[in-house]
C-alpha cells in the first residue's frame, strides 16, 4: 500500500468523521478532550492529514456514537464502481449477481483503513452492518517489537481467528501466542493489545459484536455492569 493510498483512506475517514462530530453538535476542542487527543491533531484528521491509534479511534467511535466500519469508503466492483447493496431478499429475487447487490465482497474490492502506527484493517461486509463488524486485519512484519503502550477497551464482545503468522494477545494481565488457526474469543471491555514481534505479516480475521444494551434482559445487564466494574 502505497503513502497516497493511505492518505486517500484518512481523507475519508476523517470526512466522515467530521461530519458525525457535527451531527453531534461537538466542537472539535470537546471531541479531542473525551478522547485525549489535541483539538489540532482532531483537526488534522478531519482534513485527512493526519492518523488516530486504534485505541483514539476506538474512542471517537464510542464518543460519537457510531459505527466503526460506517467510517471506511464504499466497497466498490472490480471496475471500480460504486456497489450499491441492494435489499437482500429482492437481489436474490432478481437474480442479480451477488457481488452486484452487495451480498459477495470481492477481495481487491475491500474498503480499508491503515491505523497510526498500527495494522490495517480490511472490511468484509459490502456494507456497514448494523451492531458488528467482520475485518480482516493484517499486521506489518516487526522483529523484535514491544508491545503497544496502550491497552483498547470497548463496548461488546470480540472473536478472532490467525490465518497466517504468530500474534501476540494480552486481555487483561493474561498473555498468549496465537498460530495459524489458533481462535480468541473474550468481552472487549477488558482491556487488550495485540502486537506483531514476528518476521512474516500476521493476518486474522475479527468479528465484534457490538454491545446492544437494549436487547438484554434486565438481570444479565445487570451482572454484565458488576463484571465490568473493576476496568
Amino acid at each position: 500500500m502505497n503513502e497516497s493510498e493511505a492518505a486517500s483512506e484518512w481523507l475519508t475517514v476523517g470526512e466522515r468523521i467530521r461530519a458525525s462530530r457535527e451531527a453531534a453538535g461537538m466542537s472539535i476542542r470537546e471531541l479531542g478532550r473525551r478522547i485525549d487527543v489535541s483539538a489540532s491533531h482532531v483537526s488534522q484528521v478531519e482534513r485527512g492529514l493526519a492518523a488516530f491509534s486504534v485505541r483514539a479511534l476506538y474512542n471517537v467511535v464510542s464518543a460519537l456514537g457510531i459505527s466503526m466500519d460506517s467510517l471506511f469508503e464504499e466497497a466498490v466492483t472490480t471496475d471500480g464502481e460504486r456497489i450499491v447493496p441492494l435489499e437482500e431478499a429482492v437481489a436474490t429475487a432478481q437474480n442479480t449477481p451477488l457481488d452486484e447487490a452487495g451480498i459477495v465482497l470481492r477481495g481487491n474490492a475491500r474498503p480499508a483503513i491503515r491505523l497510526k502506527s498500527g495494522p490495517r484493517w480490511e472490511r468484509l461486509t459490502p456494507r456497514a452492518e448494523d451492531g458488528a463488524e467482520f475485518i480482516e486485519v493484517v499486521y506489518d512484519s516487526a522483529p523484535g517489537a514491544q508491545p503497544p503502550e496502550d491497552f483498547i477497551r470497548h463496548g461488546g464482545r470480540e472473536y478472532g481467528v490467525i490465518v497466517s503468522g504468530t500474534l501476540n494477545a494480552q486481555v487483561g494481565f493474561s498473555q498468549a501466542q496465537m498460530q495459524v488457526g489458533d481462535s480468541i474469543a473474550f468481552d472487549s471491555s477488558i482491556p487488550h493489545r495485540f502486537w506483531n514481534s514476528g518476521a512474516e505479516p500476521v493476518r486474522a480475521v475479527w468479528f465484534v459484536l457490538d454491545e446492544r444494551t437494549d436487547s438484554v434482559a434486565p438481570s444479565v445487564a445487570a451482572s454484565s455492569a458488576e463484571r465490568h466494574s473493576g476496568f
